[in-house]
Formats: C-alpha cells, sequence, structure tokens
C-alpha cells in the first residue's frame, strides 16, 4: 500500500466530516422552524485492498462514506398561538397536503394552516389539506379524501320549527281561576306566562307567548276539571298573523294533569299547532307549519312557577362566524344563527418505514418506494395522534446536542487534515533521500 493512498483515506474523511457539519448546520438553522425535525449523518467504512502475506485479517480500509442521513422523528413541544386554525398532531402520523396545481401529494408535521380567498383550508405554500367532508347536514362523514374547503359567505338555510319543548314547574299553591282563560285577557286570567320564539319555512322568527292556568277542581262551562290540573294556551298577536289590527289568535292550547306527587300524568307531545284544525298564516305569508310542544318533565310543587328548559328546533338562515378544530380534527363551523355545524375532519397518514420518506423542502415530506404507500385513517383511529388545536409543533433540534456534535465533527476534520499533511511531510522525506 503506498503513502499517497493515505492522503485519499484523509480526503474521504474530509468529506465525510464536512457533510455532517452541513447536516449540523441544517438543524441549527431551522431551530425555530415549525414542524422540523432533526437529522443525522451516518458514517461506514470503505473497504479498500488486501494485503498479501500477512497474517490474520489482511484488508485494509480506505477512508469513509456517508451511508445515510437519518430524520429524527421524535416528537417536538408545543407552542401555544391563539389562532383557531393552527393545529398540532399529539402523536403519530403527517398532515396531508396537495399542490392544486401538479395534485401531488405531500406529508407534513407543521400544521400552520389558514383558509384563502376561496376558502380552502391551506398551508403557507398554497397547498391544500386533505380530509375527509361531511355531509350537508354535518352528520355523516364521507369516507374519501378531498380538499378541505369552507365557504364563510355562504348562508345555511333555515329550519322550520317543528317541535318545542318547555320544563317547568307550576306552583301548586296558585288560585284556581273561575272562568278560565281568557285570550282578550291572557295575563289577567292566568298564573304563570313564559315566551317561545318559533321560526317559520322562511327563518322568521314569530314570538309566542304561553299562558298557564290553574282551573284545578273548577266547572267551567261544560267540563269539570279534576284536582291538579292546568290549562295551557298559546297565543300569538294578530299584528304577526294575515288578520292583522290588535288582539291575539289561538295558536295551541291543551291540558296538563299531575299526580299526587307532583309529576306530570298527561300524555305528551301536545298540540301546538294544527295546520287543519286551526290554520294560521303569518303576516309574511307564510303558512304556519303543524308543530308540537313536549312539556315532559314539568311538575307541580309547592314552589314559585319558574321555567327551567325552553327550546325548539327551528332556526334562522346563518353564515359562518367562527372556524375551530377540536381534539379528533374536526373542522367545526360555528354559525350566527347558534348553529355548530362539523365541515370536515383532518386525516393523517403514517408509513411503514417513516426513514425512506423524501424532503422536499419547507417541511413537505414525499412518499418513496422505501417508505411504502401511505396508511391513512382519522385522527385517534388505528394508533394516529390526536390533534391539538391553537397549538403549533416547534422544532425538535436539540441545541446543546448540536452544539456538542460541532466540537466532534470540527476535532475529526482537524485530525483528518493532520494524516494529510503528515502524509506530504513523509512524500517530502521520500523525495529528498540521496
Amino acid at each position: 500500500m503506498s503513502i499517497s493512498s493515505s492522503l485519499f483515506t484523509a480526503l474521504s474523511g474530509l468529506n465525510t466530516q464536512g457533510t455532517a457539519m452541513s447536516i449540523v448546520g441544517d438543524n441549527i438553522s431551522n431551530i425555530n422552524t415549525t414542524g422540523f425535525k432533526s437529522s443525522s449523518p451516518q458514517f461506514e467504512d470503505i473497504l479498500g485492498l488486501s494485503l498479501s502475506g500477512v497474517s490474520g485479517s489482511n484488508q485494509t480500509g480506505a477512508g469513509a462514506n456517508v451511508k445515510s442521513v437519518d430524520v429524527n422523528y421524535t416528537q417536538g413541544t408545543f407552542d401555544t398561538t391563539d389562532v383557531t386554525t393552527d393545529v398540532a398532531i399529539n402523536g403519530k402520523g403527517f398532515f396531508i397536503v396537495k399542490d392544486p396545481t401538479t395534485n401531488e401529494q405531500f406529508y407534513t408535521r407543521a400544521g400552520h394552516y389558514h383558509f384563502d380567498n376561496q376558502g380552502y383550508y391551506v398551508n403557507e405554500q398554497g397547498d391544500r389539506v386533505q380530509g375527509f367532508l361531511y355531509d350537508n347536514t354535518g352528520t355523516s362523514l364521507i369516507q374519501t379524501l378531498a380538499d378541505i374547503q369552507v365557504n364563510q359567505n355562504n348562508m345555511i338555510p333555515p329550519q322550520v320549527t317543528t317541535t318545542a319543548q318547555m320544563v317547568l314547574n307550576l306552583d301548586s299553591s296558585a288560585t284556581p281561576t273561575t272562568g278560565g282563560f281568557l285570550i282578550t285577557n291572557p295575563t289577567g286570567t292566568s298564573s304563570y306566562t313564559t315566551p317561545l320564539t318559533i321560526y317559520d319555512s322562511l327563518g322568521q322568527a314569530h314570538a309566542i307567548q304561553v299562558y298557564f292556568t290553574n282551573v284545578s277542581g273548577l266547572t267551567i262551562g261544560a267540563t269539570t276539571y279534576g284536582p291538579r290540573t292546568w290549562q295551557w294556551n298559546a297565543i300569538i298577536p294578530n299584528s304577526d298573523t294575515s288578520t292583522g289590527g290588535v288582539g291575539y289568535t289561538l295558536f295551541g292550547n291543551g291540558i296538563l294533569a299531575f299526580n299526587s306527587n307532583g309529576a306530570l300524568t298527561s300524555v305528551m307531545p301536545a298540540t301546538l299547532h294544527n295546520q287543519t284544525a286551526n290554520p294560521i298564516t303569518y303576516a309574511n305569508g307564510v303558512a304556519a307549519t303543524d308543530s308540537t310542544l313536549d312539556f315532559t318533565s314539568t311538575t307541580q310543587y309547592g314552589t314559585v312557577s319558574s321555567i327551567q328548559i325552553v327550546n325548539q328546533n327551528g332556526y334562522a338562515p346563518g353564515t359562518a362566524s367562527n372556524i375551530s378544530v377540536d381534539d379528533q380534527g374536526n373542522i367545526v363551523a360555528n354559525y350566527t344563527n347558534g348553529q355548530v355545524r362539523n365541515i370536515a375532519r383532518l386525516a393523517l397518514a403514517n408509513f411503514t418505514d417513516i426513514n425512506g420518506l423524501q424532503r422536499r423542502g419547507s417541511s413537505l415530506y414525499s412518499e418513496t418506494v422505501a417508505s411504502g404507500q401511505p396508511l391513512v385513517n382519522r385522527p385517534g383511529d388505528a394508533g394516529m395522534g390526536t390533534i391539538a388545536s391553537s397549538m403549533l409543533k416547534e422544532s425538535n433540534v436539540d441545541l446543546a446536542g448540536e452544539i456538542i456534535k460541532m466540537v466532534v465533527i470540527q476535532r475529526g476534520y482537524e485530525a483528518n487534515s493532520k494524516v494529510i499533511s503528515t502524509t506530504d511531510a513523509m512524500m517530502n522525506t521520500l523525495l529528498n533521500i540521496r
């Protein structure tokens, strides 16, 4: 083996140490890059020639080479951003984004996303985040990957009221009202009243007032009422109907009967509006819809009358006022009419060999033959991580560790350069032999 071969052996050492320093420099420069994963070089020796006439092992090396650059996928810490569209993965998996121009898919742990002017959920490069879309009602998930899009200017249609619920207590000590309920004097002939807002098919609100009158033990007309019995009457102002003018129109009525323990015994739900028996047309020309009113769980105890629950299933049209992401990766829209609806659910991908992924810049990776095809699931399913909203995953670069590596690499580079200078001195000695 000639002296000159040691020059090339040391040169390979300089090259590998230089590559290692470049990797350390890349790690340090990305210490504040969202979702960045640090890398580490793996070296291998280069087999040189075999020496004859030497017992035992008769092979000598020819230097070193960088075998691979492995990515460290350990999880970084979370950074709170207070931006509702920022997301981070707690556990395994990569977000999936797609270039809208080339349709190429990429994979990333960086979750700094926003909605662009077309309503697409995108990263800073304009790549569209992929997920599973919900149907128009926000209940059924369509199991096909698609671009996530929320049009915040589109209205969701109104919902007409078909059912309403009231839970209240009616004071058992209220004095029974002789003569019963009078629509011309509802306040003066009732024991308690509470409002109920309902919506027509156009989403316009209408104020209904529900009055409760204690008729226990009274005979009103041809009807004799038993103990612990109340009338309920729902009325609407004539000004809100096609009738017009002053006064009220009956919107629905019925009886509430209670047992000696104060529990409701009447069959529920009751008819609030019957389009056939008592058709009403609102002032806007829309016919009132058949609807029911459920008093289940209402009581008659010896305490002041009070409302506990009042709700109904109608609502006005609305536009999206806020978009958020929950820990299951659901993109949730809050609307101006109080409705909350699931729009889509983020998709996560994992790979058989994540070290086989190819870096593409901007914290993006692409699949290769070595990585295998992506295994796509929903957050929290099949071992996938969960989603932390309003947070970003910081770089996992360990600055102290990188500085130590830098010192070791520097010493290795100096040692290899020393081999070159020493070999040069040896060759100079050889040339000076006389």
